[in-house]
């Protein structure tokens, strides 16, 4: 283990079916590697889990990591570039990761919870939380093909509730109500899914419609296509940040974003995916809260940061912005941190005198406590994760 202040680390590339394809992904644009124009580059990871753990060269050398600064993470830091939605999804609180992990280590690979939080580079497109109920009692009203796949029965009951005031038998309709729709059998999924794009396509779109209609066409006749008629539908704009707690449903639909999470890489998805579907464990982990998430703007810390942080100790996130030709100090914080350039040039400097040169896609691992000074040769962009310091 050597003392290190700073040093460039070597983040890994994953090409996930749903990530925006070749050099249209800004993940590609930041892999520094050679581009395959058809494939897809859907998120880089930047930490120490062991699925796909930076780098660091020594003395020509690559080492882990973990391996050169004699600890783990506690946080995995990410940039997504999303081409077409990701799954209908939400991540175990620590108790349930520790239970799915001990029951299932081949699909959950960790015992960690992963709470994370969603940084909008460009227009990010997601759906995320409950619909308040009224809401979806509305779209089981005005969307037949929801209510036939649903059962007269249950939507009865649920609009029923949706009107009262009772938090228990609405949380017990609405458990009921989402998993009807996401265990129905996949023949009546397809021909209710098939009926509603039928009807669609030949009437007024609003918003919910044609976002309907496109997932669609991503994922033909699957039962995902009607989430937007549970979930909120939520459009960050560039630097609007959300916060996402364990056992919430969420999908990602388009656009890039910088992600900060726990050190996990647990997921129990159902709808909108190729990849392994365990629809029961999402059904019964859920909250069934209604919530829509709130739109985070960051604490601005001076004229060239702001800092985004959540209810949680394992990550905080700040962006700051240097112009070319001038300085900045960004101060040491308590645990270890990462830095990306996001875009530009520069030279990165310690206190101890080591030098690092950046450039957009660059990876700098800085020992906590350092103080890290930035002289930008073009306008630079830079992304922080690090432990929360409050």
């Amino acid at each position: 283990i050597v003392s290190i202040q700073i040093c460039l680390v070597e983040p890994a590339v994953q090409k996930y079916a749903w990530g925006k394809i070749g050099t249209a992904s800004a993940v590609a644009q930041l892999s520094q590697q050679k581009v395959d124009e058809k494939s897809p580059y859907a998120e880089l990871w930047m930490g120490t889990h062991h699925k796909a753990p930076g780098m660091v060269t020594v003395n020509g050398k690559k080492e882990l990591l973990s391996k050169v600064i004699g600890a783990e993470l506690p946080y995995l830091f990410k940039v997504l570039s999303v081409g077409k939605a990701l799954s209908i999804q939400a991540h175990p609180d620590k108790k349930l990761a520790e239970q799915l992990h001990k029951d299932r280590p081949e699909v959950y690979k960790d015992p960690n919870h992963k709470p994370e939080m969603t940084y909008a580079v460009t227009k990010f497109e997601a759906m995320c939380g409950f619909r308040p109920p009224k809401e979806i009692a509305a779209y089981l009203a005005s969307y037949p093909e929801f209510k036939k796949l649903v059962g007269e029965e249950t939507s009865k009951s649920f609009i029923t509730c949706a009107e009262g005031t009772d938090e228990q038998a609405l949380k017990k309709a609405l458990t009921q109500l989402f998993t009807t729709v996401m265990e129905a059998n996949k023949d009546d999924v397809a021909k209710q899914v098939e009926a509603m794009c039928k009807r669609l396509d030949s009437s007024q779109q609003g918003e919910i419609e044609k976002l309907l209609l496109r997932l669609n066409g991503q994922y033909p006749l699957d039962v995902g296509v009607f989430a937007p008629l549970f979930l909120n539908y939520v459009v960050l704009q560039p630097g609007d940040a959300m916060f996402l707690s364990a056992n919430e449903p969420h999908a990602y639909l388009d656009g890039n974003c910088i992600e900060c999470m726990a050190c996990s890489d647990n997921v129990v998805r159902a709808g909108l995916t190729p990849k392994l579907r365990d629809t029961p464990t999402l059904c019964s982990m859920l909250t069934y809260k209604a919530m829509k998430p709130e739109i985070m703007k960051g604490k601005q810390l001076d004229d060239n940061t702001k800092m985004f942080t959540c209810p949680i100790d394992e990550f905080e996130l700040t962006v700051t912005k240097v112009a070319g030709g001038s300085s900045y100090s960004l101060k040491g914080v308590k645990g270890h941190s990462l830095i990306l350039a996001y875009d530009g040039t520069a030279a990165a400097a310690s206190k101890s005198g080591t030098k690092c040169d950046m450039k957009k896609g660059s990876v700098l691992f800085v020992q906590g406590g350092a103080d890290v000074t930035f002289t930008a040769t073009s306008d630079l962009t830079i992304y922080r994760c690090s432990t929360a310091s409050a």
